[in-house]
């Protein structure tokens, strides 16, 4: 995992265990991305070593099930992945229990990582999950760790006292808490009542190589596209509403829908019954190529979300020079500025129409090129992999974290 214009002769400076539920494998290639992506940016300056815990599934049972049958340890770009298996069962019942769970399944496996790179840190990824487990298997082995807020690892643990206790244990033992945006950054303070002087904004990263500005030519009517799981926090259906509003207004208007989930069928009726299903297409889950395919088809892209922690989709598609309509939903208000794009409120049919239109309008005064320069600049792997790095120096000097949003130092 060479990190793009980072130094080879730097070497590991620093050595680091990575714990994380969220990480690709071979029966999920697109889970965990963004985390994926953080270690290649920092593999120059941070020799790592992943455990990556997946749920207890009998192989004989896995196809009936509908779930993945993932165990075993891979090396993937010269980095050792370790899988796991913890046991599951019904969120309402046995929730509070998962990061314990983890942490006793993923024993072994973190003391063999940890010993593999004589690990001096370890990164989490997910309040409850992966900061309730960092803090049992930390503790024991003497390590300092940071855990990464992502967003519905903060929100959806808030609403039960056990879960939010678990919440704010980890918060409390961790030695920083990287938020990938600055409204989470204020939640975690506001709403969990974390220290400011642990908390630092650092966002998620891209595939920079794969994801660049694309030349566009223009057709008939305006292309839109939206890219995410078909689940209900990301307001297909609200965006389904919208187009419907524009394609009454702009001729041989079309909208891509890629991603797959359980709102696909109902999403798929809710087109046809407003009189779009033959100007909307749905593709299912893209990634890698496939999906900088479709986005290089498309003319302006479109996040309807009700609540996003961050965005990557949306620093993707910023990437390849393509304006955006986004919703204020928490992760796309650090993203998107006035010469990429237009942010408008979440859940709202007209708004999110009157966005895209206005967009539409002036598709020909955005520059491409400097929307996918300033996107580059901002998250490539090289900045992000610089803003991360010195949150693991600090940690493992043991000193105030130069970055925290409690005040520089």
């Amino acid at each position: 995992m060479d990190a793009p214009g980072l130094p080879a002769s730097a070497g590991p400076a620093l050595r680091g265990v990575l714990l994380s539920k969220s990480f690709p494998n071979p029966a999920e290639p697109i889970r965990g991305m963004f985390v994926a992506e953080q270690v290649r940016a920092t593999a120059g300056l941070v020799r790592w070593s992943v455990v990556a815990p997946v749920p207890y599934v009998p192989k004989a049972l896995a196809a009936a099930l509908g779930e993945p049958y993932v165990r075993g340890v891979d090396v993937v770009d010269g980095v050792t992945v370790r899988r796991p298996r913890y046991l599951v069962a019904p969120r309402r019942l046995t929730h509070r229990f998962v990061p314990a769970a983890i942490a006793v399944a993923a024993r072994r496996a973190f003391d063999e990582a940890r010993r593999e790179v004589s690990a001096d840190f370890v990164h989490a990824h997910e309040l409850f999950t992966g900061g309730g487990a960092a803090l049992r298997l930390c503790a024991r082995a003497g390590l300092p760790f940071v855990v990464t807020v992502h967003g519905q690892d903060l929100y959806s643990n808030l609403v039960r006292s056990s879960w939010r206790s678990e919440l704010e244990r980890a918060a409390q033992a961790t030695a920083a808490i990287v938020c990938v945006s600055s409204r989470l950054a204020t939640d975690v303070v506001d709403r969990l009542g974390a220290d400011p002087a642990k908390v630092v904004v650092v966002p998620n990263t891209y595939d920079a190589e794969r994801f660049r500005e694309v030349k566009r030519t223009r057709s008939q009517g305006v292309r839109f596209v939206s890219v995410g799981r078909l689940v209900p926090e990301k307001g297909h259906d609200v965006l389904l509403e919208a187009f419907a509003r524009v394609a009454g207004e702009i001729r041989g208007a079309r909208l891509t829908i890629v991603g797959d989930g359980v709102r696909r069928t109902a999403l798929e009726s809710q087109a046809a019954s407003l009189g779009i299903g033959d100007r909307v297409r749905f593709t299912g889950a893209l990634a890698g190529d496939d999906l900088v395919a479709e986005l290089a088809q498309a003319d302006v892209f479109v996040l309807p979300s009700r609540s996003e922690g961050f965005g990557v989709v949306l620093i993707e598609a910023l990437a390849t020079g393509m304006p955006v309509v986004a919703t204020r939903c928490g992760g796309p208000e650090d993203i998107v500025t006035d010469e990429a794009g237009v942010l408008v409120e979440p859940d709202d049919p007209d708004a999110l129409g009157r966005g895209m239109l206005a967009v539409a309008e002036r598709l020909e005064t955005f520059d491409g090129r400097a929307i996918a320069c300033a996107v580059m600049e901002r998250y490539s792997p090289q900045a992000v992999a610089a803003r991360l790095v010195r949150v693991y120096e600090d940690v493992v000097a043991g000193r105030p974290l130069r970055d925290a949003i409690g005040g520089s130092r």
